[in-house]
């Protein structure tokens, strides 16, 4: 009677461990499936050229749409928001961040609180211009303000916001402003070529002021002065070019 409750007892024990084994293993393969499966969305419409920063934009029929890439700057910052600890890892999805960025992200689109979007989520173009001392900052004054001039026109020193190259005249280069994704703040653009405007400088957005115009948006065909006020407003905001239209 006791060996039979023994034996009932065993198996009922080798059963229950039976159980627990199956359960673990369901966990595991849940864990793996969500680990691929966020591999192959940031994968689907991303490809990266493994020669180059490059990315290679793709539709879900699989034609290619774009090609970018990413520079140093952007590489930077990326790193700077989505590895705060150095740890190689992103501090939202915990994936290596270099798969972060090589999907064109600089900003973890995992993070709910990332408001600029993947490289490539938008292109829009705005005409902007720029006073200092009541004239007009073009490519020859740039350099007075210690600015690489490499850095305008010839070289894109950011892919999510830049100047553009020129067009046939009456367009110049630096007419025109590219936003290549979502969300981009202006402040992004000035970091990017090393431009610190002095403290009281204003902003009119068509036409009319805006506040904290270094964290602004532009939307598609904005007007955009920036200005210390030292010269006649009236001339400045009619100087601001009409070109973006043709992009």
């Amino acid at each position: 009677m006791i060996q039979s409750k023994i034996k009932k007892r065993k198996k009922k024990n080798q059963r229950n461990l039976s159980e627990k084994a199956v359960i673990i293993f369901m966990i595991l393969i849940m864990v793996f499936s969500s680990v691929v499966l966020i591999y192959m969305i940031k994968s689907f419409f991303f490809k990266m050229n493994n020669n180059q920063n490059s990315i290679i934009f793709s539709n879900p029929m699989g034609s290619k749409l774009s090609r970018m890439s990413l520079t140093s700057f952007d590489i930077q910052l990326a790193k700077k928001f989505m590895d705060k600890n150095n740890d190689g890892l992103c501090d939202s999805c915990g994936m290596d961040v270099n798969l972060c960025i090589d999907s064109g992200q600089i900003e973890c689109n995992m993070d709910s609180k990332s408001t600029i979007g993947v490289l490539g989520s938008q292109h829009v173009h705005a005409d902007w211009k720029l006073y200092l001392n009541g004239k007009l900052v073009e490519e020859s004054l740039l350099e007075s303000l210690a600015m690489d001039m490499s850095k305008i026109g010839n070289r894109i020193t950011s892919s999510f916001i830049h100047l553009d190259k020129g067009a046939p005249a009456p367009e110049k280069t630096g007419d025109i402003i590219h936003m290549h994704a979502t969300g981009v703040p202006l402040w992004m653009f000035f970091d990017s070529i090393e431009l610190r405007l002095p403290e009281g400088m204003k902003a009119y957005i068509n036409g009319k002021e805006v506040s904290d115009y270094k964290n602004y948006v532009f939307n598609d065909l904005d007007k955009i002065l920036i200005t210390d006020g030292e010269g006649d407003l009236s001339e400045e905001l009619d100087s601001v070019t009409d070109f973006a239209k043709n992009h």
